[in-house]
């Protein structure tokens, strides 16, 4: 089962290099099978500098996470023939299988998209955190939060599109709107990613001006989630900020 592999990014060429190209090619992904998608021809030019210039990088001229991941749905539906299309973000460091390093990263994304596939469903991924406490040997179907940082999508050209409004708290609307256009979600309990959430250089916190301004942000887009998904989902504080829970039970009517 072919796919392939997209990767936003904004200013953080190096940690790029030194993360997922770098967690990647560990994995004897080959190249051609990865799209690097940043904000302008200028950056384009940046990347290649750091990264050389066998990889693809597109430019979306998308601005701030929820327009980038909008842009990439769009173009992946309506711009290419791709079906299988696996969403990382820039600084994964690496996947774990429970308490041990994933040992095929091909092996298992194609089992991810097969078992989607088999399921009737378009849209997996893998816990969020990497804390063998929390870690189950399941696969669900149910409402569990699906993080962007990994996941797969196959792509359905004859479902309606699923955007997102918000710039803090978008995968949680892509699981939320999933969940009710597909009737679930599939997620791998016992796979987990190994990343960082909020680094200083580049990325989200510098695409929407700063750390202290995407706290701001991220409080108002979780009151508007919770608004706007009555029951599925309530709002928590954490130590960085304002976030949301899903409601695991979650039933579609």
């Amino acid at each position: 089962m072919n796919y392939i592999i997209a990767i936003p990014s904004y200013k953080r060429a190096n940690i790029l290099h030194l993360r997922t190209l770098a967690f990647l090619k560990r994995h004897s992904i080959p190249i051609k099978n990865i799209e690097i998608h940043v904000e302008s021809q200028e950056m384009k030019d940046h990347y290649h500098n750091i990264i050389g210039s066998d990889y693809t990088i597109l430019v979306s001229d998308a601005k701030g996470i929820g327009a980038t991941r909008n842009y990439l749905r769009y173009h992946y539906k309506y711009e290419t023939k791709h079906t299988n299309v696996l969403y990382l973000d820039d600084d994964i460091e690496n996947v774990m299988d429970y308490d041990q390093p994933l040992q095929d990263l091909n092996g298992f994304v194609k089992k991810a998209f097969a078992i989607t596939k088999s399921s009737k469903l378009n849209l997996w991924g893998i816990s969020p955190f990497h804390n063998t406490f929390y870690l189950k040997d399941s696969i669900t179907t149910t409402l569990k939060y699906i993080a962007g940082c990994f996941c797969g999508e196959i792509i359905d050209r004859k479902k309606h599109d699923i955007y997102t409004d918000v710039d803090h708290g978008e995968d949680f609307l892509f699981t939320m709107e999933h969940f009710i256009r597909d009737g679930g979600v599939i997620r791998f309990n016992k796979i987990a990613v190994v990343t960082k959430y909020f680094e200083q250089e580049g990325g989200i916190c510098e695409s929407v001006g700063g750390l202290a301004k995407r706290k701001i942000t991220m409080e108002t887009n979780c009151k508007y989630l919770v608004e706007r998904y009555p029951g599925m989902c309530r709002l928590i504080e954490k130590k960085y900020g304002f976030d949301i829970r899903l409601n695991h039970h979650y039933k579609n009517i």
